[in-house]
């Protein structure tokens, strides 16, 4: 018996070799889904369908910069830039406790509720 399947593998190597990337990507493909759904990742993600109405209450903040560029030259601008931009998250970040709740506090991450 164990040496007639091993004939039809030999004889039709190229249909298993498919079947067995399908099975494998299969397997890979449940394996992700279910770690989305249970790291909770699932329930913070916006891009789902049916949030299309929480999405469009998503209100921008106008004292938001805009963000630093990634591509342009290296100058002294660029510089004096960036670190007036780390500078003022630093001081953000100092004015945090780290060892209480503040720093996971709706108001400290900018969440603000829509209802």
């Amino acid at each position: 018996m164990r040496e007639k399947f091993i004939n039809l593998v030999a004889r039709h190597t190229f249909p298993f070799m498919i079947l067995a990337a399908v099975l494998v990507a299969a397997i890979l493909t449940t394996i992700s889904i279910t770690i989305y759904i249970s790291s909770g990742a699932a329930n913070i993600d916006l891009s789902r369908s049916g949030y299309e109405s929480v999405r469009e209450n998503i209100i921008e903040s106008e004292e938001d910069e805009a963000p630093f560029p990634v591509t342009g030259a290296i100058d002294a601008a660029a510089v004096e830039d960036f670190i007036q931009r780390a500078n003022k998250l630093q001081v953000e970040l100092d004015k945090m406790n780290d060892f209480g709740g503040e720093p996971l506090d709706d108001a400290a991450l900018n969440l603000n509720e829509n209802e």
